[in-house]
C-alpha cells in the first residue's frame, strides 16, 4: 500500500488527476484511492497533520503494510535553490524542537537532497540565512509516523514554490498546481525506481 500525503488540494489534484484516484469516504477523511495508491490530504500545519494522520493510522487496517510518501511544496532560500526544483528530502528539523529525524527510506534515484525545517507559519521576510528548505508540515508526519513505529516507511519529496517572499508574491492555487504538475513525470519516474520498496 502506498500512500501519499499532501496538505493542500492544490498540492494533491494533479496526483489524483495522473493515477486517476477517485474519492474514498470510508474513514470520513478527505481521501482519493485506486489499486495502487491512496492519496491523504491532511490540511495545512502540525494540528491538521496530526489529527487527519493519527485518525488514518487508527482507522486503517492492515497499516503495517504501507509506505507513506509526502509529496508537496516548500520555500526555499534564493541562490540556493530554483522554483519548481523538486528534492528528496534527507533530513526533517523543527523551528522550536532539538529532535531531528533522518530519512533513510528510499533510493534517491536521480532526485537532489536537501533538507527541511517545519515551521509554525509561512515565512514571508526572504529569510535568508536558513539551511536547506521550509514547510509546515513534514516534521509532524515524521513525529505521528515514528510514534506508530512507521518512521522507516516514509519518503519526503519537496518541491520549491517560492523564496520566502509570498508578500511579495502570492501563490495561487493555480500555481501551486502547475508546479506539482511539472514534476508529474520525475515523481512517477521516482515511484517506479522505487517500486520494490513500496508493494
Amino acid at each position: 500500500m502506498k500512500v501519499i500525503l499532501s496538505a493542500l488540494k492544490a498540492e494533491a489534484f494533479p496526483l489524483i488527476n495522473y493515477y486517476k484516484l477517485i474519492p474514498s469516504n470510508s474513514i470520513g477523511l478527505q481521501m482519493y484511492r485506486n489499486d495502487l495508491f491512496t492519496m491523504l490530504i491532511t490540511g495545512v500545519g502540525k494540528k491538521n497533520v496530526n489529527k487527519t494522520l493519527k485518525e488514518y493510522l487508527k482507522k486503517t487496517k492492515n497499516i503495517e503494510e504501507a509506505k507513506f510518501i509526502n509529496i508537496g511544496i516548500a520555500g526555499g532560500v534564493k541562490g540556493n535553490c530554483k522554483i519548481g526544483e523538486m528534492f528528496f528530502i534527507d533530513k526533517v528539523f523543527d523551528d522550536y524542537l532539538e529532535v531531528n529525524y533522518n530519512i533513510k527510506s528510499g533510493n534517491r534515484s536521480n532526485l537532489l537532497e536537501n533538507r527541511v525545517t517545519t515551521v509554525f507559519e509561512p515565512i514571508i521576510n526572504s529569510d535568508q540565512e536558513r539551511e536547506g528548505l521550509v514547510d509546515m508540515e513534514a516534521y509532524e508526519i515524521c513525529s505521528v509516523l515514528s510514534d506508530f513505529n512507521h518512521l522507516n516507511k516514509v519518503t519526503i519529496i519537496k518541491i520549491v514554490s517560492d523564496f520566502m517572499d509570498l508578500d511579495a508574491k502570492y501563490l495561487s492555487s493555480k500555481k501551486i498546481q502547475k508546479l506539482i504538475e511539472k514534476n508529474l513525470f520525475d515523481i512517477d519516474h521516482f515511484l517506479n525506481d522505487n517500486s520494490k520498496l513500496y508493494k
